[in-house]
């Protein structure tokens, strides 16, 4: 049976870093070097098989999220991967209701950027309509248009009522993949 954990950044094994990396180079089929510092510290959603390790991932980081009227403090989702074996199985999704949870515990908001909008979709995420930017360490604003329509947010219990999707949307410049 496969077994749902979670667990910071700081209490990842190296060997568990190691089959994290391995994993989402297997569903991405793209390099992984660097991602992990790119994207900093965080909470990360493990299944795990008794036979197979680690088969399924989703992590938490913080980020600042900015709207023409509010800053929010959000938790953005990131490598969000399934064996390609252990795929059509449930574990994206119940890495996900992980996530879930988490996010409404803690965040304003929870976001994410994907191609896969349908999956995201009936867990309870909508895309985000307005137009999308990364603001630069002098908080200078660059838009990033070939973002639009693949950034998804999901409401939590704390997020400020009557937020509008269609503003536009900043998020703080990082290494590697901004959004």
């Amino acid at each position: 049976m496969t077994s749902i954990r979670r667990v910071p950044s700081a209490a990842l094994s190296a060997a568990e870093w190691s089959a994290l990396s391995d994993l989402c180079v297997a569903a991405f089929d793209e390099p992984w070097d660097g991602y992990w510092e790119s994207i900093g510290p965080g909470v990360h959603v493990l299944a795990e098989h008794p036979e197979h390790g680690i088969v399924a991932h989703a992590a938490i980081v913080e980020r600042l999220l900015y709207t023409a009227e509010s800053v929010l403090h959000a938790g953005y989702v990131e490598a969000v991967a399934v064996a390609p074996d252990e795929q059509r199985r449930g574990l994206g999704t119940r890495v996900m209701a992980a996530i879930n949870e988490l996010l409404d515990q803690r965040y304003e908001l929870g976001a994410l950027g994907t191609g896969s909008q349908s999956f995201y979709a009936r867990l309870g995420w909508v895309v985000w309509q307005g137009p999308t930017w990364v603001r630069q360490s002098d908080g200078r604003l660059e838009r990033t248009p070939d973002e639009d329509g693949g950034i998804m947010v999901r409401a939590t219990p704390a997020t400020p009522a009557g937020l509008d999707l269609t503003l536009p949307i900043a998020v703080d410049w990082r290494p590697g993949e901004v959004w």
